[in-house]
């Protein structure tokens, strides 16, 4: 095994760690005042839908930043036949419980965002769809939704395109939503695609705005297609249901 792919396997385990670093400073942050616990979390991929990418948390520091020791470790090896070897996804923090994806099988799980522990996780094996994606491994991240009293949903590209909405307190999926919790993102696009080896995919995840499910889709990496033809116009989802709306 040469050293750089020793190098990339280290990042694919220990970006995590890091998270349990600076996530320890963030689960000791008093909450007082007009604060809101909102302001002390990351519910979206960008941190909020404008993708400002900013955190107002302050206890770390130019002054501490040497100080910080390890506070948990999570290893994602085992989250696949496969160690991953370029770990991508940015990890949502919402009350106490960190959200993310990770393994070659874009595995979900969730963990005690204070302790690390391992708290619920959700696995689909794909098969030939899987292997055949233009888009594997753990993606860049997921999605995080709650509306009034709507049961509190995380939602998911996995690599062979489909989407998949879990229950965020335990990772089962919504039988509600699609069906049995599941979207076939390669029905509906605009032209008949295979199944199995239909050439769409997705890194990104999914953006929830006014109810409604932004889904993108991407192809093989590495240039422009090689036709103006390729699948990826689809509609919309609601995401109480995953229909399309009307």
């Amino acid at each position: 095994m040469t050293r750089e792919v020793q190098r990339s396997r280290w990042v694919s385990t220990a970006i995590l760690a890091l998270a349990g670093v600076i996530l320890a400073g963030a689960a000791a942050v008093q909450v007082s005042g007009e604060e809101k616990l909102a302001d002390h979390e990351w519910r979206t991929y960008g941190g909020d839908l404008a993708s400002t990418r900013y955190s107002p948390l302050d206890q770390i520091e130019s002054s501490n930043f040497n100080a910080l020791e390890i506070a948990w470790q999570f290893k994602t090896d085992n989250l696949g036949p496969r160690p991953e070897s370029r770990y991508q996804s940015t990890p949502l923090v919402i009350d106490g419980v960190l959200y993310s994806t990770g393994g070659s099988r874009r595995t979900v799980f969730a963990l005690d965002a204070e302790t690390g522990e391992l708290l619920w996780i959700h696995r689909i094996d794909e098969g030939e769809r899987g292997e055949a994606a233009p888009r594997r491994l753990s993606g860049r991240g997921l999605t995080y939704w709650q509306e009034g009293s709507e049961l509190a949903r995380i939602i998911y590209i996995t690599p062979g395109y489909q989407m998949v909405a879990l229950d965020a307190a335990n990772g089962r999926p919504v039988a509600s939503f699609g069906s049995d919790g599941i979207i076939d993102l390669k029905k509906g696009l605009d032209q008949e695609l295979d199944p199995i080896t239909g050439e769409v995919g997705l890194h990104a995840a999914p953006v929830v705005a006014d109810g409604v499910i932004l889904v993108g889709a991407a192809h093989l990496p590495g240039g422009a297609p090689a036709t103006k033809e390729k699948p990826g116009l689809r509609p919309n989802l609601w995401v109480e249901t995953g229909h399309a709306p009307l």
